[in-house]
């Protein structure tokens, strides 16, 4: 199963497995620099729900590196209903449960 499958298709509410996508948002980045730097990052199901206060330490160090940031992320304009990436949700849910910490994240961002 390849990184596709095990985050994107699984965490993000914007992939679409038939679209031929070249971009990866700046958490498939980080999830696949961490994997590439020998960390294990475990796949388990999560909601895609996460507390503010993780919301808000991912949006200051994660959000601003990303190509989608300025012009085409809905969920940092704040748009009705809008949801993160499948990145986003899967390093929050890693930092919730101290898997990670927002330094091992920063490292390789």
């Amino acid at each position: 199963m390849n990184l596709n499958e095990k985050l994107c298709l699984n965490y993000c509410p914007f992939y679409k497995p038939s679209k031929n996508e070249e971009l990866a948002c700046v958490g498939f980045l980080i999830v696949e620099r961490l994997i590439k730097k020998g960390r294990a990052v475990p796949f388990e199901k999560y909601s895609n729900k996460l507390d503010k206060a993780v919301d808000e330490r991912l949006m200051q160090n994660i959000c601003p590196v990303c190509s989608f940031y300025k012009n085409e992320c809905d969920f940092i304009q704040k748009k009705e209903k809008s949801s993160p990436c499948g990145g986003f949700i899967l390093l929050g849910h890693l930092l919730k449960a101290n898997i990670f910490t927002i330094e091992n994240i920063k490292e390789v961002c």
